[in-house]
């Protein structure tokens, strides 16, 4: 943290409540029942064939995708929460150099710097992350 100013420790601080917050309230309503309704509207709204149930499923599919989704990137962002105050925060955990400011505003659960995370996402692209 020592290539990091105050006023730098405070906007990542901020940035990170902010998509907490919001990640959150996604989540709250994706577990809400007004998502089960477009389901139940398909499924419910007279003689359903093969198509609608499909339909329904596919629906329930991306639906807990998107929800799993939100919910690693809440646990993601929570770690970078308890990681804020540590020494090392805001250093590349591959090659330990100082990860933009930039960088942390736009993603602060980053735990790369940009260098790092291409050359992660090329060695390790096509490993299944998805529920789909």
């Amino acid at each position: 943290m020592r290539h990091y100013t105050k006023q730098d420790i405070k906007a990542v601080r901020e940035a990170l409540t902010n998509r907490l917050n919001s990640l959150t309230e996604h989540i709250r309503s994706g577990l809400s029942e007004s998502e089960q309704h477009q389901f139940t509207a398909i499924l419910g709204r007279g003689a359903g064939d093969s198509s609608d149930e499909a339909l329904a499923i596919s629906l329930g599919d991306l639906s807990a995708a998107r929800l799993d989704l939100d919910i690693r990137q809440w646990q993601e962002l929570k770690a970078a929460e308890q990681r804020l105050d540590a020494p090392g925060f805001g250093e590349c955990a591959e090659c330990g150099t100082a990860i933009p400011v930039a960088r942390l505003m736009a993603n602060p659960a980053a735990c790369r710097c940009i260098a790092c995370q291409t050359a992660f996402e090329h060695s390790h692209a096509g490993q299944a992350r998805g529920s789909l």
